[in-house]
């Protein structure tokens, strides 16, 4: 059975990367509001669910690695027409990926309750607000897994529409949660950090089901056939493109994680900056993270096609899309950073605090132009099926960042915004590996984890 071929127009690669970007901003949105009310709950409820947040994402980025897998296999089998094993891809995938979310949320659950994570923070205040939160905030792991699983098979198909009405669900209902449990409006109890907890929690739960019902009765109904069984040759190509991709998202995000944890010694002013700053990469990641699914997406299933002259045009296109995104979202870091900054530092006693923040996004600037080529480029390496060679070259990246951070915070203390140029040699060091991999590897012909056509 022939399917469609892919139209790699301008306008057909937006109507895939666009939904993802936009459910991302509105994820984006979700964490900024969430840090909106936890500010005004004290520094500490947003520094101690900040970190929490931060060991919550690294296995959140495990789980999404999973679904690259997922996704990797879907486009190649979508491409080349094979619709019994991109059912069968997909119903593999989700079922594994389910029993992963389990373990790794019971992992979590069982570090926290023995107290395994408290040497991370010098501050016992922070602790204090870290533990609980984790405790609630680390059961959302088995709905995302689900839900990482089926938009894995959405977005290999091409099919992501339902991205963003999925995304405005959750958001709706994790801010009225937010401002009921957190803010204690409309009677409810001021609950603070744990209440920002449970209603993430929520909101996961609830965008998982939805997707599932709709995913069952609508988008995949063939891949719930046998729904629970597990096809090996699917599991095995599986766990070959996730697992490095997996090790990749989680070490990365670890990684960033820990530098939290470094800055944390070096002052509460300048943890603040960092969660702020962090929120307003993310404005990057949101640009990315759709034109590196779509990027996946498009040279899985070109591949699949057996229409290798079409990638170049393709790819440069998606660059393009990258830098007018990441631009559009960004520019403020560069032209109006102190007006950015004054938002969260207002008052003569927080003129430090607006000048460090201010300084930080100056330095952020310069990261996401990295970050909007690099994210292209790993992307690019991942679609093909090499996602052996992108882990390599993510942990030769993330350990000099890690060594650099570490010195300029512990050994040698330096400003913040000096502090954070080790993400220049982070993504720097991404985009010099990758181009260098897709220069020696025969990417436009795919892997062979990938199986035959």
């Amino acid at each position: 059975m022939s399917n469609t071929p892919l139209s790699i127009s301008t306008r057909n690669l937006l109507r895939i990367a666009l939904p993802i970007s936009l459910g991302s901003l509105v994820q984006f949105v979700v964490v900024l509001t969430d840090n909106f009310f936890l500010s005004r709950a004290g520094e500490l409820e947003l520094n101690g669910a900040g970190n929490a947040a931060l060991v919550y994402l690294t296995f959140v980025m495990v789980l999404t690695g999973g679904s690259m897998g997922i996704q990797i296999l879907v486009a190649r089998h979508h491409g080349a027409g094979q619709t019994k094993h991109m059912s069968e891809a997909a119903r593999t995938g989700r079922v594994a990926l389910l029993a992963l979310g389990v373990l790794l949320a019971g992992m979590v659950l069982g570090i926290n309750a023995f107290g395994g994570w408290a040497p991370l923070m010098q501050s016992q205040e922070v602790r204090d607000v870290f533990a609980p939160f984790l405790s609630i905030r680390a059961w959302g792991l088995i709905p995302y897994a689900l839900l990482m699983a089926l938009e894995g098979d959405w977005i290999g198909q091409a099919k992501t529409r339902p991205l963003l009405p999925l995304a405005l669900l959750m958001a709706s209902i994790n801010m009225a949660l937010d401002a009921y449990w957190v803010e204690g409006l409309w009677g409810g109890p001021v609950l603070g950090a744990d209440g920002a907890a449970r209603a993430s929690l929520i909101a996961e739960t609830t965008g998982a089901l939805v997707a599932l019902a709709y995913a069952k009765s609508r988008l995949h109904p063939a891949s719930f056939v046998g729904t629970w069984s597990l096809d090996r040759a699917a599991l095995k190509q599986w766990w070959k493109l996730s697992a490095p991709v997996m090790a990749q998202f989680g070490l990365t995000i670890g990684t960033w994680a820990s530098f939290f944890f470094f800055v944390e010694r070096v002052g509460m002013m300048e943890l603040k900056v960092s969660h702020l700053t962090r929120n307003a990469f993310m404005l990057a990641f949101v640009v990315c993270t759709g034109v590196g699914q779509t990027v996946r997406t498009v040279v899985s299933n070109l591949i699949g096609e057996g229409r290798q002259h079409d990638l170049q045009p393709a790819l440069l296109r998606l660059l393009v899309l990258s830098y007018l995104g990441v631009g559009i979202l960004t520019h403020g870091y560069l032209l109006y950073p102190d007006w950015i900054a004054s938002h969260f530092f207002s008052g003569p006693s927080s003129e430090a605090g607006l000048n460090a923040m201010s300084d930080t996004l100056g330095t952020a600037f310069v990261a996401v132009q990295l970050y909007a080529a690099s994210a292209v480029a790993i992307a690019v390496l991942q679609g093909a099926g090499f996602t052996k060679h992108a882990f390599w070259v993510e942990l030769t990246s993330v350990t000099a960042y890690i060594l650099v951070a570490y010195v300029m915070t512990l050994v040698v203390p330096q400003p913040i915004h000096v502090i954070w140029r080790a993400d220049w040699l982070y993504f720097g060091g991404i985009l010099a590996g990758s181009l260098l991999c897709l220069k020696l590897l025969p990417w436009r012909h795919g892997s062979t984890d990938l199986g035959p056509s």
